[in-house]
């Protein structure tokens, strides 16, 4: 069977009612995304190392960057090899896939490795967000860097935290439960996650006690949060699918 080309969601150009300037749409959101702070997409290009951008509509490259992070088993060597760009949204530019430089490393580093890339982008746009989401689990976080320096990093499951945001005011983290009783999950078993944060909400709710705080939350108040796009987003400019470093080397 041929392995899919990491060109094969790139537009044919007489493809009809696929105009890039149409209004941006909510976007599904399961895996990382960056968001930085400038509207000058050629630099974020050269920043990220990526090269050979084709334009494509944001169904295109969304759809792109969904089909990639979930090719876990079929071909990890697409999963690596393209990013999406987007337009520039509300004065931001977006970047949707597996971060160039974390492909391939060690247990343990990825959230350095992140902090490490939010921290330089920051120094040379302003700021750098990187937000995680996950459509099968409660995975989530942000990485936040203004100005050559991260000012927060929150993920679920993860002990070690930086700084504070006021983003997060008034929310309670995904798996802050000091405000529970002990017995709140009696008769849930702990390695099942959904039926654990089933439990935590239905808790929560009952006690009026702050609501949970995911990325998207934190997104839209920091940058843009991607699943409330529509016809109130300002959108400049056009789309690209552009390729890592592994994607320009030879597929496996």
């Amino acid at each position: 069977m041929r392995t899919p080309s990491i060109r094969d969601d790139h537009p044919r150009r007489d493809e009809p009612g696929r105009s890039p300037t149409s209004p941006a749409r909510p976007v599904h959101l399961c895996g990382t995304w960056l968001a930085v702070s400038t509207g000058d997409q050629a630099a974020v290009l050269t920043a990220l190392d990526l090269s050979d951008p084709v334009p494509v509509t944001m169904r295109q490259g969304e759809s792109a960057w969904n089909r990639d992070h979930h090719s876990w088993d079929t071909d990890r060597h697409r999963r690596h090899a393209r990013m999406y760009v987007s337009p520039v949204l509300d004065g931001w530019t977006l970047v949707f896939g597996e971060l160039p430089g974390t492909a391939h490393l060690a247990e343990g580093s990825w959230a350095r490795d992140v902090q490490d890339l939010c921290t330089r982008l920051s120094a040379r746009f302003g700021a750098a967000h990187l937000y995680g989401m996950s459509c099968g689990d409660p995975w989530t976080m942000w990485c936040l860097a203004e100005a050559g320096t991260v000012q927060r990093y929150y993920e679920t499951g993860r002990v070690e935290r930086i700084g504070s945001h006021p983003a997060e005011d008034g929310y309670r983290l995904p798996d802050e439960d000091e405000d529970l009783p002990p017995e709140a999950f009696a008769g849930i078993d702990p390695a099942d996650v959904d039926a654990v944060m089933a439990r935590r909400a239905e808790l929560y709710e009952r006690q009026t006690l702050p609501e949970v705080c995911y990325a998207t939350d934190i997104a839209a108040l920091t940058s843009v949060d991607p699943s409330t796009f529509g016809a109130h987003t300002r959108l400049s400019g056009q789309g690209v699918l552009a390729l890592t470093a592994l994607g320009r080397a030879p597929a496996p």
